[in-house]
């Protein structure tokens, strides 16, 4: 069942030439949230949130890269201090270095490197590691977050939430916190700092849960400005 949508809370799903969107474009409408996808600056600066999705991590995909048009919307409207939501392979987008060779750069909004799982590396059964990961892991620390701290239920360790990726994040990030997730190493399972939030794993494939984080992170409240490095506050 759909909510009704709510009274200005309005998401531009980037379309950064790899999306996959059609499941996340539903579950932000199952949660009453009015959704679209765009690939544009002007269009970016009328939402209240962005959602940089998942997307194709094959090689091909990875390097062709975001255009620029999406990489300018993601800079600009992170520098507004409305929630930003990065998912998947749109965690890359911004962190730093490169997904791929003769692909640009991510943005750097989270000062850690864009890392690949070994495959020469095993799992915690000896087993060689499997890559990409995929299926349901536990998310460790999200109840340190501000708005996600309900998701984890009462004596729990964690949250599970489904996963299917070959990049990642370290799982200390300089600067911004960090609830953390293992496959055969500790990675990122989520980063987030100021109005900016990364999540590796899918709430759209992850049922109730992932419907109940994008509705308590698209939730309407003030746009919280970036701090500045260098200044004081």
């Amino acid at each position: 069942m759909h909510e009704t949508a709510r009274v200005g809370v309005s998401a531009i799903v980037l379309d950064h030439g790899a999306a996959r969107t059609r499941r996340l474009l539903a579950a932000l409408r199952a949660v009453g949230v009015d959704a679209r996808l765009a690939d544009t600056t002007l269009a970016a600066r009328s939402a209240d949130v962005l959602i940089v999705p998942d997307g194709d991590d094959d090689d091909a995909s990875l390097a062709r890269g975001a255009g620029m048009g999406v990489r300018d919307a993601v800079a600009e409207f992170a520098l507004t201090g409305r929630p930003l939501l990065a998912i998947g392979l749109g965690v890359s987008l911004l962190l730093e270095g490169q997904v791929h060779a003769g692909a640009p750069p991510g943005l750097g909004l989270f000062r850690a490197p864009v890392q690949r799982f070994d495959p020469r590396m095993t799992d915690e059964s000896e087993r060689p590691l499997l890559t990409p990961h995929v299926g349901f892991a536990l998310v460790v620390g999200l109840d340190r977050h501000p708005l996600l701290a309900s998701l984890v239920p009462k004596g729990a360790p964690g949250a599970w939430f489904a996963f299917r990726h070959r990049l990642c994040a370290p799982a200390r990030v300089p600067q911004a916190d960090v609830a953390v997730c293992h496959h055969g190493v500790p990675f990122a399972g989520a980063i987030w700092k100021d109005a900016l939030l990364a999540v590796q794993f899918l709430p759209e494939h992850s049922g109730r849960i992932g419907l109940e984080l994008l509705r308590a992170f698209t939730q309407p409240r003030a746009a919280t400005p970036p701090v500045v490095e260098g200044r004081a506050s």
